[in-house]
Order: C-alpha cells, then structure tokens, then sequence
C-alpha cells in the first residue's frame, strides 16, 4: 500500500518530515520556463503511459513481480500511471498547491511482490519501524526562481542489516532504470508546461 503525503505549512521540503535520516538517496532536477501554477498542474495531470520508455521498464518489473502470483493475476494490466490512477492505491492526506507532493512506501522491494506494507495514515508510515523492511520516500518539488526549478528525491531507509544488504545489491541494479524514469518523466512534465505556455 502507498501512502501520499503531502503536507501544508512553510515553502520547505517537506520530504525531511517524511524521511529525514536514510541510507540511500538520487536527486535529479529539471529548469523549467514556467509558473509554479503550470508546473504543479501538469505533475498532477502527467500520465506517464504515454512514454515508451516508462512503459517498458515498468512492464519489466511487472512482470518479475507478476512470477509470486497466481495464473489470474499474472493476466491483469499493469496498474494505471496517472495520479488519478495512484490515488486509487495511495492515500491523500494533505494538498501543498504549487509547492511539493511526497510518496512514501514501505516493503522488501527485492522480493518478486515488493512485500509491501498495508497502511491507512501517513503517521502509520513516519512512524514504522519494523525491522527487515525498507521506506522509501520520494517527492516532487517545485522551487520558484527565474523560472521554475522541479526537482524529484528518492529516499530509502533500511530497517536493519539484513534489509540494508538486500536493498544494497537491488539498489545496484534497479538504481539506472529508476532514475531513467525520473527523468524521462521530468521531461515529460517540462514538455507538457511548454505546450501548455504556447496555447
């Protein structure tokens, strides 16, 4: 289960709330010649099926999860990637408009299911500690300057030795593909801001 959060208050990171201590981190940023209105519209109407690439190595992982199911659930669609989609899985606990949205989830993401955690509230999230599982956190953050500055995290953090050893070895070979997706999907929202300021 995936929990949204996304927390009012101050023009601060609020992903430090969610995760401020982890063991494995990638940042990556995009300029983007806009309003933070445009941006933060065009992150929450982003659908990332619509990139090739995405597409792909989602399916890849898909499928590899898809080898701890039954014959039936092998058979279903990959899950939707719009955030209205995402809203179906995660829980909208707060809207910061034109400011930051943070995911965060936990499981063992090295397993074929992801092992992932059922949780209700975001405080069931900041506030689990079950040892042999990991969080991760990551967010979308818009920072006003000349322009817009977005920028995405991801923040892991291991709960325990075993955990942290699995993670090291899934993280060394999934850490290209996730940080390709990140970028391929700034890249969407940048494109989608610049049709939209053409308009």
């Amino acid at each position: 289960m995936y929990i949204l959060v996304i927390k009012t208050g101050e023009m601060k990171m609020n992903l430090n709330n969610a995760l401020p201590k982890y063991d494995f981190a990638e940042k990556h940023k995009v300029v983007i010649n806009s309003s933070p209105e445009k941006v933060f519209n065009a992150i929450i109407n982003l659908d990332m099926s619509k990139s090739k690439v995405i597409n792909r190595l989602l399916n890849i992982r898909f499928i590899f999860g898809s080898l701890s199911r039954n014959e039936k659930s092998r058979k279903e669609p990959v899950p939707g990637l719009t955030f209205k989609d995402m809203n179906k899985k995660f829980i909208l606990v707060e809207e910061v408009r034109n400011q930051e949205i943070v995911l965060g989830l936990a499981g063992k993401f090295w397993q074929p299911s992801s092992g992932l955690v059922k949780m209700s509230t975001p405080e069931e999230f900041i506030n689990f500690n079950q040892t042999g599982y990991c969080k991760v956190a990551w967010n979308l953050y818009i920072e006003r300057n000349n322009g817009v500055t977005l920028s995405t995290e991801t923040r892991v953090l291991c709960l325990g030795w075993r955990a942290k050893l699995f993670f090291l070895f899934y993280w060394a070979i999934i850490r290209p593909f996730s940080g390709w997706i990140r970028l391929e999907m700034l890249k969407m929202i940048k494109e989608q801001v610049s049709l939209e300021n053409k308009k």
